[in-house]
């Protein structure tokens, strides 16, 4: 076995899981507005089971309603009445060959006035941190003692409904973790102070479950080892409570951080794999209890690795998880090169937190779909299936269209698979998309699709090959804007520069402040260049989601990258670029070189050559999109042959 350490059993409590892989809880927006758990989400879990992981945790589950609802669609365990459906999702798991959790959660001074009624927000003291500058009601000790309660009450729950253990979330800034960092916790009572004081909270939680559930339920905890902020728990605090909890009963401890920026538990893609994983290297010196590894794992040998060197004993695996349930067998079998890896690209995280709609991946766009729509079946009428275009949505129509039986040809005018995947992966921290091509790359001809490079479609090479059908993904293009000078030999596209071209000269300017403009900008600025980005609107980068935008403008102001907004381009001479703002002024910029890097347009030339056949246009040749968009178009289309 290639990886054996990762496939290696271990004991949590008395329980052996099957592997070192864990499914950490990841919120989907999945459940019922009522808090009952849907059959979409059923099957969400059931698939991430199903895929090889030995334990599926499932998402932060609301304990106490409706002060500690923290998400429209989160589900509740803070009543019998959601026992059998809870129940249901447990068989699932089960049926489908791992052990289940489920996360207890409390918001505590982080609870969401929009999902809880507009109820003020409790915690361990009245300290101001919210954004909105609302001060929590400090806890009565009667009050904390009720809450005790809930949380017992909540694990007996799912012990009745047939999960194998509860999940304590003590990280990220929640009521736990507000209880153990003196941050939070500024009480002078037998719940706070001293570290074992700042303690006694999760101990009568635990001995209270115990109570109720038996010694031989386990109950494990994501623990916040680090705030990363002035004041609160840091590494050697974090590790000094990690002991406590070891000694308290606790049975497995995920490594994790707690009141960090969203972007340090939610990294956009330039993150490097694993980074968080030194926090379980530093439990490890300090408790024999189980400690999983979080945040970023994207990788087998990755993950082997760590465990080999007894930085962790188990990997939680979210992201990884979404973008491939089959992560585990496949990496199981030696089969590394057909793992579609995440690239941390954020749509799931937009869905969730900035969207306030159901989970997506993507990569993988059956995540929070539902069983129909994931499920492929064979057709019984193969038709003969050209896919015209190398880019995510073609590659994507070419897959799915092959698993179903038919007959595909992929034909890409370039000399590579991945179209503008290409260039996307060129700027600073982009490089993991790369990563979605080389699975396609290996994953294509592993189904019997016929993979053509370097040829030119058309009409006549479409009727010489009489498919039955054609999926036309050409993308899209990028014509030059209607601006005097456009043409001059200082003036360069910002997808040349991205496929090689190397730009004279020091001072660039770019015209253009979306995706494609910011990222050239910090590739310019990465290697030394003076760069302005012109845009015409107020906001920069809208289309972005919101932690990658953060960390971009970050990155920007930080190379000096000069961004001027509401001003359009009057016209383009030689060494500079002339401008007018929204008030009607005109001003010059002196430059070597002028970068275009205005939106795209959909590629359409070759469907109006094709007029008259059966031909399903799909991905930017219909509307230009982001990835998730253009894998998406080639599912449905793959899977409606």
């Amino acid at each position: 076995m290639k990886f054996p350490k990762l496939f290696e059993p271990i004991k949590v409590g008395h329980l052996e899981l099957k592997n070192r892989i864990v499914f950490p809880p990841i919120a989907t927006n999945l459940a019922h507005v009522s808090g009952e758990v849907s059959d979409v989400q059923i099957f969400h879990y059931h698939r991430i089971a199903r895929g090889g992981a030995a334990l599926v945790i499932v998402e932060n589950s609301c304990i106490a309603y409706p002060e500690a609802r923290h998400g429209a669609t989160q589900p509740r365990i803070d009543s019998d009445e959601f026992v059998p459906g809870l129940a249901r999702l447990a068989r699932a798991v089960h049926d489908a060959g791992a052990l289940v959790s489920i996360e207890l959660t409390h918001p505590g001074l982080n609870a969401s006035l929009k999902f809880n009624g507009g109820l003020r927000p409790v915690a361990p003291s009245a300290v101001r941190l919210r954004k909105d500058g609302i001060i929590p009601k400090e806890l009565t000790e009667n009050e904390i003692e009720e809450l005790v309660e809930k949380y017992a009450y909540a694990a007996l729950r799912a012990r009745r409904a047939g999960f194998d253990m509860v999940e304590l979330q003590g990280a990220h800034g929640l009521l736990i973790n507000q209880f153990l960092s003196p941050l939070t916790n500024r009480r002078k009572d037998r719940y706070g102070g001293s570290r074992e004081n700042r303690l006694v909270f999760v101990r009568e939680v635990v001995d209270r479950i115990r109570q109720l559930c038996g010694d031989g339920f386990p109950v494990t905890i994501r623990h916040a080892v680090d705030d990363m902020r002035e004041g609160g728990i840091d590494l050697e605090e974090g590790k000094a409570l990690a002991r406590g909890l070891e000694e308290i009963g606790i049975d497995m401890i995920q490594a994790d951080l707690g009141f960090c920026p969203r972007e340090m538990r939610l990294e956009p893609m330039p993150y490097p794999q694993g980074w968080r994983s030194y926090l379980a290297g530093a439990l490890k010196e300090v408790v024999s209890v189980p400690v999983a590894a979080v945040g970023t794992i994207r990788e087998p040998e990755f993950a082997e690795q760590l465990l080999e060197r007894e930085e962790a004993d188990l990997v939680a695996l979210g992201r990884t998880l979404l973008a491939d349930p089959d992560w585990p067998l496949k990496a199981k079998a030696g089969e590394v090169r057909r793992i579609r890896r995440c690239i941390g690209c954020g749509e799931c995280v937009k869905a969730r937190h900035s969207e306030d709609r159901p989970i997506r991946c993507g990569v993988n766009p059956t995540v929070g779909e539902g069983e129909p729509f994931a499920r492929l079946e064979r057709t019984e009428r193969p038709k003969r299936v050209l896919v015209v275009g190398g880019g995510p949505a073609g590659m994507e129509a070419a897959r799915v269209a092959a698993l179903r039986g038919h007959d595909v040809r992929l034909v890409e005018k370039g000399d590579r698979l991945g179209g503008t995947l290409n260039i996307a992966s060129v700027p600073p921290g982009k490089d993991k998309i790369r990563w979605l091509v080389e699975y396609y790359e290996a994953e294509l001809p592993s189904l019997g699709v016929e993979v053509v490079l370097g040829s030119e479609v058309t009409r006549e090479a479409v009727e010489e090959v009489r498919p039955d059908v054609v999926i036309l993904a050409t993308g899209s293009a990028w014509p030059r804007p209607d601006i005097p000078g456009v043409d001059l030999p200082c003036v360069v596209h910002a997808t040349d520069i991205l496929r090689g071209t190397e730009v004279e000269g020091n001072d660039v300017v770019v015209i253009g402040g979306g995706l494609l403009g910011l990222e050239t900008a910090l590739f310019l600025a990465s290697q030394g260049k003076k760069v302005t980005v012109l845009k015409r609107y107020k906001t920069i980068a809208e289309d972005l989601e919101p932690i990658y935008r953060d960390y971009m403008l970050r990155e920007l102001r930080e190379r000096e990258v000069g961004i001027v907004t509401e001003v359009d381009v009057e016209r383009i001479g030689q060494g500079l670029v002339v401008v007018r703002d929204k008030e009607g002024n005109i001003s010059e910029l002196s430059c070597d070189v002028v970068v275009l890097a205005r939106d795209p347009i959909p590629e359409r030339k070759l469907l109006k050559e094709l007029e008259g056949l059966d031909v399903i246009p799909i991905g930017d040749c219909v509307r230009p999109g982001r990835i998730v968009d253009a894998v998406r178009d080639g599912y449905i289309a793959g899977r409606k042959l």
